[in-house]
């Protein structure tokens, strides 16, 4: 307490006591910032913010203002997930793993709201997004803010004469890779070793292997799943259309959209979604004391589909094995006759074709509603705002289940004898299927005090905020989740003196109602300073450095984020176990009950304290423009259940407790060099962040050392150490171990014993390690920008290094009765293992050879070319004639090729097209219009 209230003495005594005397300054850096309720100068800031301003997001085809923030700033990581229409499956870091990993994702602020969704924005809307990253810059955003902020601001309108602009675009996207499998005579053949591998007898004779590879049919089908269900590619389109202006009274912005996007699904009911969105930003000026504002955005997203999910029907086609099922028991196309398997029971065809559709709808509306007051005439420089926000997110999916049957062929040698298994159900009644709904209800209060005297700037911002999330479901009965509400009231203030030293300190008073009542309000602070030092005498005649600026922030957050804190974990209370009869004959039923959850009432804030130290730069005549930050973060206080720190006496029931600590360091850094050669403008850029995250205390009790958290990095692999395959029996009896998951042969992968202290010889769950790292020790991206004479080139590229990834999941470990990869082809037999590239085959669903252990890890590093474009802008003459004051025509691509050292799946995201859409590269055509 003592350290906020002398931080904040020591700014207002300095903006107090400053000297009155004026230097001659060499170069002010007069951009402004988006900061949480206010805009400054850059010179002021002293903290970390990266900023992106909505035109750079205009370059790419992808619609979801999520996946194109890939590589867009130096302190954001973006993973793009799987491709599924109209859905963003991608997850942000800030910084890297700031809680280890662990429900460590942004703060999402739109226009000054939290518990916004970035999906909820149309890219067309964006004026600017900024990442910020230390504790000066977010801590005014309360208890949830911790894990960095993503702040979007949406376009308003101007004084000036309007502008009316037009957008197309229409693109064919392919998928980047796609899994491949085995057909069913390789099947066949490699299952047949497995089972002798396993020493079991094989079961597909000579002449079935013979028959699948020569004579397919409905009895030895032939199925290449990928091939018969999915399409080569498939298309999207986007209509957008805007107006913005205004005059001295009303300034507005309007932006309306559209966008279609077809599946690619290749049979049956093929997935179809739609998008409708609209927002409108009125500003209107009252009078000279009083302005207000008024936001209204609305979004409607519409899927159709077959009565199957996404992740069903790829979890479909990469588990159906190729000679499960002929897809029709009679004439192709009949889906009347579908053909069947006891193994899956049911048919990928009947499932696109006859099992019904779902449609589902969400709706998105926000509204923000706002009154300015100018109190000048009551105290120069005084203002004052107050702003109401309400948010609706509505999900309805309604749908219509059907049945259908199939054909079981009985004799293999009578195609006439067959048996129909299930029922035909073709009609039926629609039902609703789900009806979710959120409501985000806001409410802001600031006041600002601005004033500038001599030498001195000095910003105050005083600001309250109370945000309730309310969550319901109503289809079987309304059911609602415990309201997220949170209360902070904050404040900063900035000094600057002669434009060259800047101090700023910040504070949060923040009340959370996940803890009892005396640990439900924290205070929390921040302090930074900047110094300019271009500004200063000594480099007024430098002819290299235009701007050099200095700066440093430290700071302490707490942090009650939903998902990592629970409600009510300070009250115990007991569940339903059991029940007996009691009374005459045992009429009567009691019930018993046992513990369902020891509270802790000293459950509290978690912590996350953090340095920041930075220099920007502008060099070789404003050529060179860079950045480079050090960060410095410890999470502590982090909740956990306590199954180790507290005695085994206490019982197995262990409460939720702030324990564990995790540190997260690194640095990230932005540069960019422009220049013009006569009429060739160009710009190369690069952001690049190193991070590496720690558990500095972590709740464990472990025998071994070896398998020890704490002081290991918090995105650990822990696995098993491999030496290739053992050769042959010598190799094995060489080795002289046994194993706790199955018989050991040639073929099989050599894990070592590390802890071997009984002398038992075993390979067991004890002889774990640390075997790599699956976050990137760096992200990284490349961006290059060239102009002549109206033409444009843009390329984005994004990549990682320092990272490890298992090759796991059921494409690479073909064990069990899975369908078998092209990756079997290489697997080890006995006699043959010295040119294996995977251990050998086994019908069994456990294995020694397939666990996570160094053989199966590989490197995860990758660089993508994310996106390019390719743009003429027509001359004022050529643009007259369309009656347009400009005409813009583009060709892009997103995701057009891949660097890595995985071939056959993506790196991103292993199971994209197993489990899930896959990635998808996209071409497209468009133009602008702007009147």
């Amino acid at each position: 307490m003592k350290y906020y209230i002398l931080l904040f003495l020591t700014a207002l005594i300095g903006s107090v006591s400053a000297q009155q005397k004026n230097d001659t300054l060499k170069v002010v850096n007069s951009k402004k910032v988006e900061l949480p309720f206010t805009k400054i100068d850059r010179n002021r800031l002293v903290g970390a913010v990266d900023i992106i301003e909505g035109d750079d997001l205009l370059h790419s085809s992808d619609y979801n203002v999520e996946s194109i923030l890939a590589g867009q700033a130096s302190g954001l990581v973006v993973y793009e997930g799987n491709g599924a229409p109209g859905l963003d499956n991608t997850w942000m870091k800030i910084r890297g793993l700031s809680r280890g990993g662990q429900d460590d994702f942004p703060l999402i602020v739109i226009d000054g709201i939290a518990n916004r969704a970035l999906s909820s924005i149309a890219i067309d809307e964006v004026e600017s997004i900024q990442i910020l990253k230390d504790a000066t810059a977010k801590m005014l955003y309360g208890s949830k803010a911790a894990n960095g902020v993503i702040m979007l601001t949406t376009k308003r309108g101007y004084n000036g004469k309007h502008k009316v602009s037009f957008y197309h675009e229409y693109g064919i996207k392919t998928p980047t890779r796609l899994p491949q499998y085995l057909n069913s005579a390789q099947y066949a053949t490699l299952y047949n070793q497995a089972r002798v591998n396993d020493g079991l007898e094989p079961i597909y004779s000579s002449d079935d292997i013979d028959n699948y590879a020569n004579n397919p049919s409905v009895i030895y089908p032939d199925v290449d799943f990928y091939d018969e269900f999915l399409k080569k590619s498939t298309s999207f389109q986007r209509f957008n259309a805007q107006l913005i202006g205004g005059d001295e009274k009303i300034q507005y912005f309007l932006n309306l959209g559209y966008i279609h996007e077809d599946g690619i699904e290749n049979k049956g009911r093929t997935q179809k979604f739609d998008r409708f969105n609209i927002r409108g930003n009125l500003d209107y000026t009252v009078n000279k004391t009083v302005s207000m504002f008024l936001d209204l955005a609305g979004r409607m997203d519409v899927w159709d589909r077959a009565n199957i999910s996404n992740s069903q029907f790829f979890s479909s086609l990469s588990s159906h094995r190729p000679n499960d099922y002929p897809l029709w028991a009679g004439e192709i196309g009949d889906t009347d006759n579908l053909g069947y398997s006891p193994r899956i029971n049911t048919n990928l065809v009947g499932e696109l074709a006859r099992s019904g559709y779902v449609n589902e709808k969400n709706y998105y509306a926000q509204t923000n509603l706002g009154i300015d007051f100018n109190l000048n005439t009551i105290l120069k420089g005084l203002s004052a705002k107050g702003y109401v926000t309400f948010d609706v997110f509505n999900n309805i999916s309604i749908g219509k289940p059907l049945e259908y049957s199939r054909i079981r062929f009985d004799d293999p040698n009578d195609l006439s004898i067959t048996t129909r298994i299930g029922t035909d159900r073709l009609d039926g009644d629609e039902s609703r299927r789900g009806d979710n709904s959120t409501q985000n209800l806001g409410l802001v209060m600031q006041v600002d005090y601005k004033r500038s005297w001599g030498n001195n700037d000095l910003l105050i911002n005083l600001v309250g905020i109370n945000q309730t999330l309310t969550r319901k479901a109503t289809l079987d009965g309304p059911t609602t989740q415990q309201d997220d509400k949170s209360v902070n009231i904050g404040t900063r203030v900035n000094y600057t003196f002669k434009n060259k030293y800047v101090l700023e300190g910040s504070s949060s008073y923040m009340g959370s109602d996940k803890f009892i009542s005396d640990n439900r309000w924290g205070l929390y602070g921040a302090g930074g300073f900047a110094w300019l030092v271009s500004n200063e005498n000594f480099l007024n005649d430098n002819k290299y450095i235009n701007y050099l600026k200095l700066k440093g922030s430290f700071g302490v957050m707490g942090y009650d984020r939903q998902g990592t804190f629970d409600y009510l974990l300070y009250r115990d209370f007991y569940q339903a176990s059991g029940a007996f009869s009691t009374g005459p004959q045992n009429s009567n039923t009691e019930y018993g009950w046992r513990p369902g959850q020891i509270g802790n009432p000293g459950l509290t804030f978690e912590e996350s304290k953090e340095i920041n130290v930075g220099i920007e730069a502008q060099l070789f005549n404003n050529k060179i423009d860079l950045e480079v930050n050090y960060f410095n973060e410890l999470r502590t206080s982090m909740p956990v259940v306590l199954r180790n720190a507290l005695p085994d006496y206490t019982g197995d029931l262990k409460p939720i407790g702030n324990f564990n600590e995790v540190s997260n360091k690194g640095i990230d850094a932005s540069i960019r060099y422009t220049d013009n050669i006569n009429n060739f403008n160009y710009s190369i850029g690069a952001n690049v962040l190193y991070s590496k995250s720690v558990n500095e205390v972590f709740d464990e009790l472990n025998e071994y050392t070896t398998q020890n958290r704490t002081g290991q990095v918090a995105d650990g692999i822990w696995g098993w150490q491999a030496d290739g395959l053992y050769q042959d029996v010598a190799d094995i009896a060489a080795h002289g171990v046994s194993s706790a998951f199955g018989d050991i042969i040639p073929g099989d992968v050599k894990l070592i014993d590390i802890t071997n202290d009984n002398n038992d010889n075993v390979i067991d769950q004890f002889d774990t390690k640390l075997i790599g790292n699956w976050f990137p020790r760096v992200n990284y991206s490349l961006n290059l920008n060239l102009e002549y004479k109206g033409i444009e080139l843009f390329l984005l590229g994004q990549g990682t290094a320092g990272s490890d990834i298992i090759r796991n999941g059921s494409y690479y470990w073909n064990t069990g009765e899975n369908k078998y990869s092209v990756f079997a082809l290489g697997s080890a037999t006995p006699g043959a293992v010295s040119n294996a590239t995977s251990p050998r085959l086994t019908s069994l669903n456990q294995s020694h050879s397939y666990r996570t252990s160094t053989y199966w890890l590989t490197n995860g590093d990758y660089f993508k070319l994310r996106t390019a474009e390719l743009a003429y802008n027509f001359n004022e003459r050529i643009s007259k004639k369309f009656g347009a004051t400009n005409f813009r025509l583009f060709l892009r691509g997103n995701d057009l090729f891949t660097i890595s050292k995985i071939k056959d799946l993506d790196p991103e995201s292993l199971s994209s097209g197993i489990a899930n859409y896959p990635g998808f590269r996209t071409l497209s055509l468009g133009l602008k219009l702007t009147y």
